[in-house]
This record gives structure tokens, C-alpha cells and sequence, in this order.
């Protein structure tokens, strides 16, 4: 195969990649870099970059868990070298943005969704990843599993769990808001 043709090839799939996961891996990327966007852009124009200069059939079949991957290893490289990230530092998974529904969605699902959210973000950090992967970035747990380095097993291991718990937190949420004494 020519030198040409790969590097047509490698364009092809960055155009690819830009269409079809951009937003999402900036939003994904933000949420680790607790909300930056510049900076979540910049991590995922070097994933691109990367991408371009990576051999095309090495990343084809799993494009979307590579650049996942990518951006994720890139964004904690940065909080590490920023002495931000310490092993157990929560401080630095709970500045991930809220999540906000369409505005064009009714009142009431509107509530729901932040009761969702705000019960989301009061999950352990590894738990509140794989959720926000599976429902923000609509991530298999194959794709999870290539992105956090942990099995298959284990992603449902923690997203089992984490549902669990986001059913605990809701549930306890819901009756204190609507309890006679809650004004």
C-alpha cells in the first residue's frame, strides 16, 4: 500500500471521526477537565492528530472506544501535570457539568432528568463515569471496557451497582421532596 494512499486513507477516518464523535468526545473530554471546553477542544484536535498519524486499520473496527480512550488518557495526563489529580481525589470527578435536557422538553421530564442528574453526579467517581458513558455517549460496555481499561465484567459489575444506587438516591430524593415536612 502506498504512503499516498494510506494517508488518504487516514483522512477519510478523521473526517469520520470528526463528524460522528466530536461533540461528543468534547463534552465527554469537559467532564473530566470539569468543564473546560477550550481545553477539552485542544485534547481532542490532538486526538485527531493522532488519529491522522496512527495506521488506519490499527483503529477502523474500534474507532469510537480509541478516541474515547484517547481523549480520556490525554485529560488526565493534563489534571496530573497540573497537580490537580491525586489517586482518590474525588474533587477532581465531581466538577463534571450538569447535564442538561432540550429545552424543549415538558416541565415535568425536565425535573426528572435533573432529579437524574443530581443523583448521577452523588455517585462514586468510577460508577458516575461508566453511567455517563453509557447514557450521555451512548458507549457499549465492549466500548467502556476499551476506554476505562476495566473488563466487560466489571462494567456491568459498577453499572449494575450504580444503577442500584441511582434508584436508592432518587427514591429517597423524591420522598423528602414531597414530604409534608419538606417546604
Amino acid at each position: 500500500m502506498s504512503a499516498q494512499h494510506v494517508q488518504d486513507e487516514a483522512s477519510v477516518l478523521v473526517r469520520r471521526a470528526l463528524d460522528q464523535h466530536e461533540s461528543t468526545l468534547i463534552a465527554y473530554t469537559a467532564g473530566i477537565l470539569g468543564g473546560d471546553i477550550e481545553r477539552a477542544r485542544d485534547v481532542v484536535q490532538d486526538a485527531m492528530l493522532r488519529l491522522y498519524l496512527t495506521e488506519p486499520d490499527r483503529v477502523r473496527e474500534n474507532l469510537k472506544s480509541w478516541l474515547f480512550t484517547v481523549c480520556r488518557n490525554r485529560a488526565f495526563d493534563i489534571l496530573r501535570k497540573e497537580q490537580r489529580l491525586e489517586l482518590g481525589n474525588d474533587e477532581v470527578m465531581d466538577t463534571t457539568p450538569d447535564h442538561e435536557p432540550d429545552p424543549a422538553e415538558s416541565a415535568g421530564l425536565h425535573e426528572l432528568y435533573a432529579h437524574i442528574w443530581r443523583s448521577v453526579d452523588r455517585l462514586r467517581p468510577n460508577q458516575r463515569e461508566v453511567v455517563r458513558l453509557k447514557f450521555l455517549h451512548d458507549c457499549s460496555y465492549q466500548e467502556i471496557a476499551g476506554i476505562t481499561g476495566l473488563s466487560v465484567g466489571n462494567v456491568g459489575f459498577i453499572m449494575h451497582h450504580a444503577i442500584k444506587k441511582l434508584r436508592e438516591l432518587m427514591s429517597t430524593e423524591m420522598s423528602e421532596e414531597y414530604s409534608p415536612t419538606h417546604s
